[in-house]
């Protein structure tokens, strides 16, 4: 019998940008499994633009291990993406440890608390390359 997933994703593409909700829990043992299907469904719909909101998933399950896994698992053929994501104030801390580590690996990452602000960073990088 297969394990039903803690979480769930949805997506859809808006003018340009793929917009993916996370819902649910992350836990240590399903977060490889997450992060890949995130990376299919990015390159799946081949877009450049990415705004991930988390603020409806739950689970920290340490900010440094966390951020060090995602930068570091992130798959070498990876879509060259700009990625925004949203998430809760309560998290601040660990959105500019992750941002920085992702600058770092130079990955085109952001953090945001709003949406609105989100969007708008995406859509400024479409216009710089066109």
């Amino acid at each position: 019998m297969e394990k039903k997933a803690e979480y769930q994703i949805s997506s859809s593409v808006k003018k340009g940008i793929l917009e993916i909700i996370l819902k649910g829990e992350a836990t240590e043992s399903n977060y490889e499994e997450l992060t890949n299907k995130l990376t299919a469904i990015i390159k799946a719909k081949g877009v450049k633009n990415v705004l991930m909101d988390a603020r409806a998933i739950n689970g920290r399950f340490g900010y440094y291990a966390e951020a060090y896994k995602l930068v570091r698992s992130y798959p070498p053929d990876r879509p060259k993406v700009n990625i925004a994501i949203v998430d809760l104030p309560a998290n601040a801390v660990f959105g500019s440890y992750c941002e920085t580590t992702a600058l770092r690996a130079r990955l085109s990452w952001k953090w945001f608390m709003d949406i609105d602000a989100a969007r708008t960073w995406l859509k400024n990088k479409q216009i710089r390359k066109q």
